[in-house]
């Protein structure tokens, strides 16, 4: 079996650009993004409730709760006071004079 040539040209095409449709979900989402929504009564049933939270933002949430509790931790425990007056900056001044 042969394989023919094929001669392959692409353009990049702004399909989005001045379409009616597209430009007033653009309008929509603004209005969304800046909290003003529809009327729960005027959306179909399955959007009137609350939409479930997404993986990633759960685990963000959970990350940023965990950190949260680890610095109140930290802060409350007795090595925090020695550790906070280390200076991490390397290489310090008195290691540059020894040297």
């Amino acid at each position: 079996r042969k394989r023919g040539v094929v001669n392959l040209h692409l353009h990049w095409v702004p399909g989005h650009c001045d379409f009616e449709p597209n430009d007033r979900a653009d309008e929509e989402a603004k209005k969304a993004a800046q909290g003003l929504s529809s009327d729960a009564k005027s959306l179909p049933q399955f959007l009137r409730k609350k939409l479930p939270a997404s993986v990633s933002a759960l685990r963000q949430n959970f990350n940023n709760h965990l950190l949260k509790r680890w610095k109140r931790h930290w802060k409350s425990s007795p090595r925090f006071k020695l550790h906070s007056s280390i200076d991490n900056s390397a290489p310090s001044k008195k290691f540059m004079r020894l040297t």
